[in-house]
Formats: C-alpha cells, sequence, structure tokens
C-alpha cells in the first residue's frame, strides 16, 4: 500500500473484518426449532440392544450400532428389533458416508428448552450441544458415534434479543463441563435455569422428547438428548472477526496474509488443487510437518478431520490435534517424546532397500501373470493379474453390485426394467404393498357416478314431493296393500282423465256450479237423483239423431204453421207423404181426397224454400223438421228436470247442437261413474271410510292417493338403490377399501363422495398393477441373485440407483467377472509371490511412515510455551469450529490447508489472520445464495467494494486475479525451509522429451504426470521411487514455493503408474 502508514492499513483492515462479522450474522439465521434442523434423531428410540456410554468422554464412544444383515429374520418377533437397528445403522451410515463438501455437522444436543414467551419468539431447540464423530469401521462395517467435543452452549442463540442468559455457565461449559452426557450435564442445566429466570424452570431428567402440542408459556427444560444434523453455525465466526477488530485496536499489526489480500484488491497467492486424489490433503500435511512448519487444516467436520488424522502415520498423527479436548495430552506427549536425534540415515537406508525390493517383486508378479489367459466371459479376458487390476480399477463405480458365484451371463431384468424396479422400490408404501392381498376392482364395471347421481335425485325429489302433500288421509291410504294402491291408482286416473277432457281439473273450487258436468259428477257421487240422470243419458241417441237430421236439412229453409200442433203436423205429413208415394195426386175443387184436406193446413201453413210441401220429398223434410222440433222439446224436459235449462229461441240447428255438446259432456261423466263406484267398492273392502260425495272430497282423496303413490316411488328409489348396492356387493376381507367407501356413500347417498371412492379404486387399482409388477421384477431377481434383491429392498429411495442403472449391464458383468475370478486357483508360486509383495509393501510403508516421522520430529520447533495451540504444529479441524478451538493468535501458523469449499463463503477470510500461506483443494464451488439476514452496514475497502459480495465463495475469494492489485509495502515472507537433500543418484545421461521448465504444477493434469514418470521409468527401471520423484522434480523446475504440492502430486503420479504395471 504505497504511501500509506500502518494506521492506514489497519483501517482498511478494520473494515474489512467489520465487513466479514456483519456478513457471518447475516449468514444463518440462528435456529430455535427443531423443524429447522437438518435431522434429529431421539436417542430415547435407540433400540435395546444398543447401550450408550453416558460417561464417554472426548474421543470415546458414545455408543455403536453393528452391521445389520440385510435379510430379515424368519422369526416374527424379532423383525421390529431387526428394523429399528437397520433404520439406525442407514442413518448413522449415511452420516459417515455424507459428502464433505455438504458443510453438515453432527452433534450430540442436550436439555431441549420448550417456552412460547407471550409477545416473544417461540424456542423449541437444545442448549448444550457436544460436536460428534461418526465413523465406520472398515473391518467389521460397525458404525462409531464419537464425542469430539467441546460442548457449547446455545443460549445466546436460542434467547437472542432477550436478557436472560448466564454469563458465568459458558464460562464453565468453555472449560469442560456440560460434555456429551456426563453428570455434569444434569448440574448445567440446574444452574443455568436458576441463574437465567427469575421464576423456577421445570426441569426434568427425561430422555424423552416434548410431547406434541403448545408450547408452554413458562420455560421448561429436559435431558431429551439427540442426535441432531445441522449446517454448522456462523455465530462463533462474527465473534472472532469480532475479537480480531479489537485487537487492531489496540495496536496489534495487521497479519501479513490479511494485509496482502488487501493490498491486491480481492486476490491472494495461494495454491488450489482442483483435482484433488483421496490422499492430497494427507500427503500435504504431511510434508509441512516434515518440513517444521505449523498448520492448520480446515475440514467439513469433525468425521472428516478424525479420518484425517487417523490416516497419518502414527509419529505424525502423534504431532497433530483433530479433538481440541484432546489437545493438552498430545502437547504433554509432545514435550516429553521429542527425539531430535533419529537416526534418519539408517532410517533412509531401509526405504531404499525396501523399495528395491519391491520394485522387483512387481516385476516378478508381472511376469508370472502374464504367462497364462483366463477368459471371464462378458469381454473379461486376459492374464489373471491384468483382470484383477482391471476389476480394481472398475470397482468404484461397479462394486455395488454384489458378488455371487454361477451368475448367468444375462441379469434377469434388462437395464429399463432396473431402472422401473428402482422407481417402483422408492415408490413402495405399506399400503401399496396391502393391494396384491385385494381382490381386483375394476370400477369401470361398476354404476357410473351420473348414475348413482341420477337415481340419488330421484329419490331425494320422490321424498320431498310425498312429505310436501303428506296428511293424514295420505298416511292411512298409505298403510294399504301396494296392489290395492295401484287399483286405486287406476281407478283415479280413470276419474282424472276424464275430468281433464271436460275441463274440470285442479281444485273444485274453481268449477263453474253452473256447468252441466260439475252438476252430474257432484249428483253421481252424491248417487243424487241417479233416475233423471239415467233419463237424460237415455236420451243421448234421440240428440244424436237430431244432429244428423239437422246435418241432412242443411241448405234448405223449412216453414210450418205457427202454433201448429207439432204432432199433428207429423201425422199430416206423414199421411200425406204415403198417400203421394202410392201413386196419389193433389187435386183441386170438392173432389179433393180426404187426406189432402186433412193436410191442408200443412199444405197452406208450411213452406220448403219457399214452395208447399206438394211432393214425398219436401214433405219428408217438413217431416224431419216437425220431428226434430218435437225431440227438442223432449230433451228440454229431461235435462229440466235434472235441473238445466236450455234457451227454447236460439235456431234449431244450434239447439240441436247444444244438446249434443251437453249429452257428450254427460257421457264422459258417466264413463267415470264406474271408477268412483269401483273406489268406493274398493275402500269399503279395505275398511277404509273416506267420504266420497262431493267433489271437494274427491279432490282430496285423490291429493291423498297421489301423495300416498310418491310414497311409493320413494319406496322404489330406495329399492333400486338397494339392487344397485346389492350389485356392488357386500364388502370381504380380500376387497379394496375403496369399495368399502363407495357402499358407504350410496348409504350416506352422497354422490361426490362415491366419485371420489371410485376415483380412488381407480387410483388403488393402478397401485395394485404397480405392486404386482415390482413384486414380479424383484422376484426374477432374487431368483438369480438373491443379495442383490435385498441390496435393492434395503437401500430403496437412495438417490444413487438413478446413477447405478444406468451401467447395469456393465455392473452385473463385473460381478460374475469377479466371482469367476475368485473361483479361479493361481499357482502356489504366483500366490507365494503375491504375499511376499504384500509384506514388502507393508514393509515400505512403514518405513517411508517412520522416516517421515523422524523427519517431523527433529523438524519440531522448540519453544517455551506451555499452551498446546504453541506446541502442537498440526491442527485438524472442521472449518467452522476454528473460533471456538484456537485464539486469534497473528500468523499463530505458517500454512493453512482447506480441505474443500464446504459452502463457505467470505466469512471464512479469516484464516488470513492465522496464516500468510493457503493451500485449497478441491473444485471450487458455486455461488452463494442471498444470506437470510441484513446486508452488512460495514463498508468494505475501496480496493475490495464490487470484489467481495455476500454470494461470494471462499475459493473464488482467494484465487481470483484483481485487474489492478496494488504494490504492497511490507516484509517479504518467510522463506519456506527446503527439505534436507538425499545423497544424490547418479541420472543417466539420456533424458525424456523436453518439458517446458518452470511451469507451476498446478497447470499440469494428472495423466500427463503419469506420463513423465512412465517415460522416466521406463528409459531407467533401476530408480526407486523416490529417485522417480527426485528426477521428475528436476525436470519440470516448478517455481521453488511449490515444493510442498510438487513432492504431493509426483508421490500420487508415481503411485498410479506402479499400480498400472
Amino acid at each position: 500500500m504505497t504511501g500509506e502508514g500502518p494506521g492506514a492499513g489497519a483501517e482498511r483492515a478494520a473494515r474489512l473484518l467489520g465487513y466479514l462479522r456483519d456478513l457471518a450474522r447475516a449468514r444463518l439465521r440462528p435456529a430455535r426449532e427443531l423443524a429447522e434442523h437438518d435431522q434429529v434423531h431421539w436417542l430415547a428410540e435407540l433400540p435395546g440392544d444398543v447401550y450408550v456410554e453416558a460417561d464417554a468422554g472426548p474421543g470415546d464412544v458414545l455408543f455403536s450400532v453393528p452391521v445389520i444383515p440385510l435379510t430379515p429374520p424368519a422369526v416374527l418377533e424379532e423383525f421390529d428389533g431387526w428394523l429399528a437397528l437397520r433404520h439406525w445403522y442407514r442413518v448413522l451410515r449415511d452420516l459417515a458416508e455424507q459428502e464433505p463438501g455438504r458443510g453438515q455437522e453432527v452433534v450430540l444436543a442436550t436439555g431441549l428448552l420448550a417456552w412460547g414467551p407471550d409477545g416473544g419468539d417461540p424456542v423449541h431447540d437444545h442448549l448444550l450441544n457436544t460436536p460428534v464423530r461418526v465413523v465406520v469401521d472398515e473391518r467389521t462395517e460397525r458404525v462409531d458415534v464419537v464425542l469430539a467435543g467441546p460442548a457449547a452452549i446455545r443460549d445466546r442463540e436460542l434467547l437472542a434479543g432477550r436478557a436472560e442468559r448466564a454469563g458465568w455457565v459458558a464460562d464453565a461449559v468453555q472449560a469442560g463441563q456440560g460434555f456429551g452426557l456426563n453428570a455434569s450435564v444434569g448440574d448445567v442445566l440446574r444452574k443455568w435455569c436458576a441463574e437465567t429466570f427469575r421464576e423456577p424452570v421445570d426441569y426434568r431428567e427425561d430422555w424423552l422428547p416434548e410431547p406434541e402440542g403448545p408450547l408452554p408459556p413458562v420455560p421448561r427444560l429436559r435431558l431429551a438428548p439427540a442426535l441432531v444434523v445441522r449446517p454448522p453455525g456462523r455465530g462463533a465466526v462474527a465473534d472472532y472477526h469480532a475479537r480480531m477488530i479489537g485487537m487492531l485496536a489496540h495496536g496489534t499489526p495487521v497479519p501479513e496474509g490479511l494485509a496482502r489480500f488487501i493490498a491486491r484488491g480481492g486476490g491472494q497467492l495461494v495454491k488450489h488443487v482442483e483435482e484433488a486424489d483421496p490422499h492430497t490433503v494427507r500427503d500435504f500435511l504431511a510434508g509441512v510437518l516434515v518440513l517444521g512448519m505449523r498448520v492448520l487444516v480446515a475440514t467439513s467436520g469433525a468425521t472428516a478431520s478424525g479420518a484425517l488424522r487417523a490416516a497419518l502415520p502414527p509419529g505424525l498423527a502423534a504431532l497433530t490435534v483433530a479433538d481440541p479436548a484432546a489437545a493438552a495430552g498430545v502437547a504433554e506427549a509432545i514435550r516429553a517424546g521429542a527425539d531430535p536425534k533419529a537416526d534418519q540415515a539408517a532410517l533412509a537406508e531401509r526405504e531404499a532397500v525396501t523399495e528395491r525390493e519391491v520394485a522387483g517383486l512387481r516385476e516378478r508378479l508381472r511376469e508370472a501373470e502374464a504367462t497364462g489367459a483366463t477368459d471371464l466371459g462378458s469381454g473379461y479376458r486376459g492374464g489373471r493379474g491384468e483382470l484383477a487390476r482391471r476389476l480394481r480399477a472398475e470397482a468404484p463405480e461397479l462394486s455395488w453390485m454384489p458378488v455371487r458365484a454361477e451368475l448367468p451371463p444375462v441379469p434377469p431384468i434388462s437395464r429399463a426394467e432396473a431402472a422401473e424396479l428402482i422407481v417402483l422400490l422408492a415408490e413402495e408404501t405399506p399400503a401399496r404393498k396391502a393391494r396384491t392381498a385385494q381382490r381386483d376392482v375394476d370400477p369401470g364395471a361398476l354404476p357410473s357416478p351420473a348414475y348413482v347421481r341420477t337415481l340419488f335425485e330421484a329419490e331425494a325429489a320422490a321424498a320431498e314431493r310425498a312429505a310436501r302433500s303428506e296428511t293424514d288421509l295420505s298416511r292411512r291410504l298409505r298403510g294399504l296393500d301396494v296392489a290395492l294402491l295401484a287399483r286405486l291408482d287406476g281407478a283415479a286416473s280413470v276419474v282424472a282423465a276424464a275430468l281433464g277432457d271436460l275441463g274440470l281439473g285442479g281444485h273444485p273450487g274453481g268449477w263453474n256450479p253452473a256447468d252441466l258436468a260439475v252438476r252430474a259428477f257432484g249428483d253421481a257421487l252424491a248417487q243424487h237423483r241417479p233416475l233423471v240422470w239415467t233419463r237424460v243419458a237415455e236420451m243421448a241417441n234421440r240428440a244424436q239423431w237430431a244432429g244428423r237430421a239437422v246435418a241432412g236439412m242443411a241448405g234448405h229453409r223449412i216453414e210450418l204453421p205457427p202454433e201448429a200442433h207439432l204432432r199433428k203436423l207429423a201425422t199430416m205429413a206423414q199421411d200425406l207423404r204415403g198417400y203421394l208415394a202410392d201413386g196419389g195426386s193433389l187435386r183441386r175443387g170438392p173432389l179433393r181426397p180426404a187426406v189432402q184436406r186433412q193436410a191442408e193446413p200443412l199444405l197452406t201453413g208450411a213452406s220448403v224454400d219457399g214452395a208447399a210441401p206438394t211432393t214425398p220429398e219436401l214433405l219428408d223434410l217438413v217431416f224431419t223438421e216437425v220431428m226434430v222440433r218435437m225431440t227438442c222439446q223432449e230433451l228440454q224436459y229431461v235435462w229440466e228436470a235434472a235441473g238445466i235449462s236450455f234457451p227454447a229461441d236460439p235456431p234449431l240447428a244450434d239447439r240441436v247442437a247444444r244438446f249434443v255438446r251437453a249429452h257428450a259432456r254427460l257421457a264422459r261423466v258417466r264413463d267415470a261413474i264406474p271408477a268412483v263406484n269401483e273406489t268406493a267398492d274398493l275402500l269399503a273392502h279395505a275398511s277404509v271410510t273416506i267420504p266420497l260425495s262431493h267433489p271437494m272430497q274427491w279432490h282430496a282423496y285423490v291429493s291423498a292417493l297421489r301423495s300416498a303413490m310418491e310414497g311409493l316411488a320413494v319406496n322404489r328409489a330406495r329399492a333400486d338403490l338397494d339392487a344397485l348396492r346389492d350389485s356392488i356387493g357386500p364388502v370381504d376381507g380380500d376387497d379394496p377399501p375403496e369399495l368399502a367407501r363407495a357402499l358407504a356413500a350410496i348409504d350416506a347417498r352422497d354422490a361426490a363422495a362415491y366419485g371420489q371412492a371410485l376415483g380412488a379404486l381407480a387410483e388403488g387399482r393402478h397401485a395394485r398393477a404397480l405392486q404386482i409388477r415390482c413384486e414380479e421384477l424383484l422376484k426374477r431377481v432374487r431368483a438369480i441373485h438373491p443379495d442383490l434383491a435385498n441390496l435393492l429392498v434395503a437401500t430403496d429411495g437412495d438417490a444413487s440407483w438413478q446413477a447405478r442403472t444406468g451401467r447395469w449391464d456393465e455392473a452385473w458383468a463385473w460381478a460374475r467377472a469377479s466371482a469367476r475370478l475368485a473361483e479361479t486357483v493361481p499357482s502356489p508360486a504366483e500366490e507365494r509371490l503375491r504375499a511376499t509383495l504384500a509384506e514388502a509393501e507393508e514393509r515400505l510403508r512403514t518405513a517411508r511412515d517412520e522416516l517421515a516421522s523422524a523427519r517431523a520430529w527433529a523438524a519440531l520447533r522448540p519453544t517455551r510455551s506451555s499452551d498446546p495451540a504453541e506446541i502442537v504444529p498440526g491442527w485438524i479441524l472442521p472449518l467452522w469450529r476454528v473460533p471456538d478451538a484456537l485464539a486469534p493468535r497473528p500468523g499463530s501458523f505458517d500454512v493453512v490447508i482447506v480441505d474443500g469449499e464446504h459452502g463457505a463463503g467470505a466469512e471464512a477470510l479469516f484464516l488470513l489472520w492465522l496464516a500468510p500461506r493457503v493451500i485449497l483443494v478441491g473444485p471450487p464451488g458455486p455461488e452463494l445464495p442471498v444470506p437470510e439476514g441484513p446486508v452488512p452496514a460495514t463498508p468494505l475497502p475501496d480496493v475490495l467494494d464490487g470484489r467481495i459480495t455476500p454470494t461470494t465463495p471462499l475459493f473464488e475469494a482467494l484465487t481470483s486475479e484483481p485487474d489492478r492489485p496494488e504494490s504492497l509495502q511490507a516484509a517479504s515472507p518467510e522463506p519456506v525451509p527446503e527439505q534436507e537433500p538425499e545423497a544424490e543418484t547418479s541420472v543417466p545421461e539420456q533424458r525424456p522429451e523436453p518439458v517446458r521448465r518452470g511451469r507451476s504444477i498446478v497447470s499440469y493434469k494428472r495423466p500427463e504426470l503419469v506420463e513423465l514418470v512412465g517415460r522416466i521409468a521406463a528409459r531407467e527401471p533401476s530408480l526407486t521411487d523416490e529417485q522417480l520423484i527426485e528426477l521428475a522434480t528436476r525436470l519440470l523446475a516448478c517455481p521453488p514455493d511449490e515444493a510442498l504440492l510438487v513432492g504431493a502430486r509426483l508421490r500420487y503420479a508415481v503411485e498410479v503408474f506402479r499400480e498400472g504395471q
């Protein structure tokens, strides 16, 4: 920072640290609810066979779960225990094998606080956390839960924004109390309750979780231990940055790494190895320790830290700490066991001798394996050693397929069927499994919902009509026999039809009392004047004749003498017509015949169309006219006797027409009388007394009968529904439950529920077909490969199966070839040679480990401090546990190795405070999500503004090159101590193909380095591994500050080359 004093540099550093502090606080909102954690597994639900060591301390096993076989026990009583153990084993195995980049931590949580304060945020989470490691024993595959520590109290997170906190209890926890499930846990929780709240708080030594329901308004605390999986918190990181800011304020110089980062404007001279090998971090750590440097390794979690320390040679592991609780013991061991006078020369000579021995044995074994060819089928053909190496190389991707003897060349199900089976097993539920025991019911064969709805509506409409018209009389009629009601309804229908034809529908109150049909119907009901009405009815033929006669005289105008006696006129006309018809003729004068003289009044007073009736034809017309008039008089008489009067002055044709219509209406009334009489007889026979002597009474009876028939319609609708229900049939034990729901919907008259039941029945039938298909595929697999079938069932739902099915055929071929290779018997000489090589390789590893340990112990820096943080040179800690375990001493380490990004952002730049050099291992991660909390309020230094954001990943922040880096006026970094060179070995004059000297080792791909080592070894096969590494290092001539990285990558390239020989 040219032209700036120390004050300006400290101000920039303080602004950066303030921004990072705010970012850490905003990164993850403190969890106060159990539901906010990724996983919660209650220890109270552990099977009884699992023993929990309550007194376990740091590094001790809390509990273990042995490997559980995939095959269920044959004894039914043992099934529940097997299932519980299998569940816990799968949970712990998944936690042990979780990807390091996920950045999750597993803790033993105790002290479940349940509190729903008025006006405050609810709290339902654990107060104490002890980090744990989940480790799988490689030999037995047992899963151990190991306490890592240290314990932490979370009252600051749980009670954020509230005054309740007991500071001295937190100090006691930091001093070691409240660890795991020790007896001090209960003491800490009780003291915390007493010191934090004014009112007494209920604390229980209960392992069960809080009962479901609303949280209590007063705090309640119980032990309730559980394994909790959650993203690591950032509260300690924010406090770490705050402490650094305070140190700057008190005059602490800006550490070299942080100063260089700020000066460059957002980048750092770091080493980044994206294509990491399994042993890259271990080799880096070993190499740094050998050089006498202090190193901090930031891992993904306690499990990864423990695994890395376990992978180190014992001598190097004794110089490292993966559990802060064990730091004091490691420091004491270092002070007591340092031996800088170890004979490194003798160890180096032993390593060289053993390495030459191993090289010779490998060559002999390669020649022995190449002597014979083996054909394992499925494309596996070659020497036994070559096949073994090929199978080992393919094992990481294909070894999920269990190896079994006598497998057929082709798997029992195809790749597509395997993918289908994986989906079917993942979606399998107990309800779907039960479908196969149920009867197959086709919903298409059942009545449709629309038809059932129609029946429901018909029944409801009939019931509504019957209820609306129900009377006492209708209830009496409804009690009659159905056949009798049918006959009564038929008779009523006849009467109703007749009255309808007469225009007498509806209530009788609206009828015209003067209507002859009304009078006739009323008299018929009352049986009043039956003879009179009979006489009137008998005149119907006369009226009809008169009507026909008038129709025959149509067109003629006939006049009769006034006030003439009609019967006499008829006799005159009839006699005169007979006389004329017999041949007589009319005369004048005194010689007129007697008949003519008698008919003189007719001949002189009557006329037809204005002419005297002098011909038989005209006399017929006159006679008919007279008879019609006489008929009208008789009709008038009988109708008047019945009380019906007709006018006598209308024209004859109109008058006759009126009589004809009247008789027609009377005839329609009389048509209904038998039905009325039949009704009366039926009711009397049924001993039902109903008065029917008046139209009003008849109407009341008919209405009641109609209501009774509506009741019968309800019964018929119910009978139809009963027949419908019977067609579905009674539900048996093997019927699907949806069928019972359909019958229940019919009983409840719920059309929507019936439709839903049929839809669910269709879905259930589909589920049954899926389960049958699943069992059929699984049966085919089990018949050939039971172990694979058990694996499929035990790991259903695992996401890895989606990728595995893509190589289904290849994995089957690999398992078959592996089994057949195991069955082939190598020669005794080859077996002895292989055993000798394995023993020699083990001695070589031991020699290398002892040499590296001796060099590391010899390179230890002397110190008079008693602080373990200064004595122990190697610290292996989860990234987010560093602030809890190490004080923020500037430059307390020479190198920081970051093993994976772990979803970290710029808030992890506190590592630059601890060491000037950083090695990043693993690929960079994606851009981070926007933090949940507020945007950092502290402004960044101008040179970093826009380059460091809340979404910038850690690796990008450390590796991105700034546009215009500033020059740094600071002390140059201390030179890396060079490794003491070993005795030079004669190098052949002929070199391999030239390489570009001076390139960074990071720019080389792994195959390029393996090829380089192979070319050197091909020209000089007698070189040892160390000599190969030394010669390749000199050929590459990488920058001096990459010595550690060059040695690690070339060592791995040599191992890959040797395995491929």
